[in-house]
């Protein structure tokens, strides 16, 4: 069945309308038509079933006929720190990121970042792709992607788990124990492809975050970053088999 973002503002009782890009897609591109049957996801947990209708080019309306709650919890959420990466790069980390249940992206500016585009337009796009990877990926609760600041600004305080993937780092492994079994929310940081400079390094060791080593290759931004969630996401267990039951089941009058 497919799925589509439903913004709060198209809900009404248990008719909606959806308009613009959300609307476009599903009458324009995928051609559904009236009885056909669709779900739709709020961003707060909840996935309505509804039924088509009228379709028009750009608005759509339903009627929900059953809704359900979707909200995995997560013992050790993880919160991305990414120093910008270089034009698209950052894009498909968006997409990927989201795919893999990261739950939160802060986008830094660092001393070595080359990316100096227009920051609401980027905000703008990376919020569209990571909502076209929630329905892809059929995730109910979309990833927090927070505004683009420097780097000195991002307030690490609250993490219990505060590790830095480091290319110069020739010893220290990813902390595996102490994160499989200590719970807690976890803050991964991670450069652009210039890497870190030592004086952020050793900054970020002021505020008790552990370097690591993600092997003896030189990996590139984007890979280095979804090796580092992967590895973190099964090791607090965020990959495991889907157990999500709907937590309720409300049928619409």
């Amino acid at each position: 069945m497919r799925r589509f973002f439903l913004p709060p503002h198209a809900l009404a009782g248990n008719r909606l309308v959806l308009t613009g890009p959300e609307a476009h897609h599903l009458a324009a591109v995928l051609r559904l038509n009236p009885g056909q049957t669709v779900e739709l996801f709020d961003g707060q947990g909840k996935v309505h079933t509804a039924l088509l209708l009228a379709v028009d080019r750009d608005r759509v309306m339903a009627e929900i006929t059953a809704t359900r709650h979707e909200q995995p919890t997560f013992a050790s959420p993880l919160t991305l720190v990414q120093c910008l990466l270089k034009g698209k790069k950052m894009d498909f980390l968006v997409q990927k990121a989201t795919e893999l249940g990261v739950h939160t992206l802060a986008p830094l500016v660092s001393r070595y970042c080359e990316n100096h585009g227009d920051r609401e337009h980027q905000h703008q796009r990376w919020r569209r792709i990571m909502l076209e990877a929630c329905k892809q990926c059929r995730r109910a609760t979309p990833m927090r992607i927070l505004p683009v600041m420097p780097m000195n600004r991002f307030d690490i305080t609250a993490y219990v788990h505060r590790l830095v993937a480091w290319e110069e780092e020739r010893m220290a492994p990813l902390p595996a124990a102490a994160l499989a079994g200590r719970p807690g929310p976890i803050c991964l940081v991670l450069g652009p492809e210039g890497g870190l400079h030592a004086d952020e390094v050793a900054a970020l060791r002021q505020q008790q975050c552990a370097t690591f080593s993600l092997g003896p290759q030189i990996l590139r931004g984007e890979t280095a970053a979804l090796a580092a969630i992967a590895i973190i996401q099964y090791l607090t267990g965020s990959l495991r088999p889907a157990s999500i039951t709907p937590t309720s089941v409300e049928t619409a009058p």
